[in-house]
């Protein structure tokens, strides 16, 4: 614990961040659209990066979202990699030093948005520790070739002009799906991201809400090491809102005990109804 109040936030270069992602993340590539690379940095060392930028639709995301932003009011979190060394909740703490720092250099950035990948089994327990909201999913899939590298649908587009089923099978290319989680934290202030929230509840199907980062209740797809999706378990994320009512092992509610005879005496009008009532007797009778 003591660590990771020695983290220290600095920009670095888009090469050195590209060779650390290079070596430590599970992505292996840096987007091209990013706009404020950072690192963390215990004294000399360089425990984490952090890529902030646009996704592949900038205006797109945000006005899907948030109607009245723009690309100029967001960042988005294109990568998050530290190294496996680290204490944990090291990269929550290195988002709140990230946070910070666009706070007081880019007073006019008002969201910042990210994408947690569940098709990796990443729910997004990290953005849970800082305190972002959870705002729903959307259905995606990628390819996966036959070395167990993965292809973007929009790479396939790109390079081969279509990728229906016959087409991407003739490839060797197999094709998984999933779930990706979108999580903000707002960077202005209390009455403006109100507004914002309820902007985004009226025109959007997002439910932004704080999520509680319980393993029972975490949706999670699970990927083998040759790169196939498990089954993805949902059902948690709407049960935070309202728990259900407890139940026995057996299934049935739990039922009201009879007040055993011999038990403490009652007095006044509650001990008349008690002693009115019919008891039970011992069971077996």
């Amino acid at each position: 614990m003591q660590r990771i109040h020695e983290y220290r936030l600095e920009p670095v270069p888009r090469s050195l961040m590209a060779d650390f992602v290079a070596a430590h993340h599970y992505a292996v590539r840096v987007p091209p659209h990013c706009l404020l690379p950072l690192g963390c940095f215990v004294d000399t060392d360089l425990v984490g990066v952090a890529s902030w930028g646009f996704g592949v639709r900038p205006r797109h995301t945000i006005q899907r979202l948030f109607p009245s932003l723009g690309t100029a009011d967001y960042y988005e979190l294109n990568r998050l990699c530290m190294l496996d060394s680290e204490p944990r909740n090291g990269e929550s703490h290195f988002l709140r030093l990230c946070r910070e720092f666009i706070r007081h250099r880019e007073p006019g950035r008002v969201v910042l948005f990210s994408w947690a990948d569940g098709m990796r089994g990443k729910p997004g327990y990290v953005y849970q520790a800082d305190n972002w909201l959870y705002g729903g999913f959307i259905r995606t899939e990628f390819y996966v070739t036959a070395q167990n590298e993965v292809v973007h649908p929009r790479q396939v587009i790109t390079r081969c002009g279509r990728r229906d089923r016959a087409f991407t099978r003739s490839l060797g290319l197999r094709r998984v799906r999933g779930r990706q989680f979108r999580y903000v934290h707002f960077l202005c202030g209390h009455a403006a991201r109100k507004r914002l929230l309820r902007e985004s509840s009226w025109q959007t199907p997002c439910l932004w809400a704080r999520r509680r980062a319980g393993r029972s209740h975490i949706p999670c797809t699970c990927t083998t090491a040759a790169g196939a999706a498990g089954r993805t378990s949902l059902g948690g994320w709407r049960s935070w809102l309202r728990a259900p009512p407890r139940r026995t092992p057996a299934g049935r509610p739990p039922r009201r005990r009879a007040s055993r005879p011999g038990g403490p005496r009652a007095t006044g009008v509650a001990a008349a109804r008690r002693a009115s009532r019919p008891t039970r007797g011992p069971r077996g009778c």
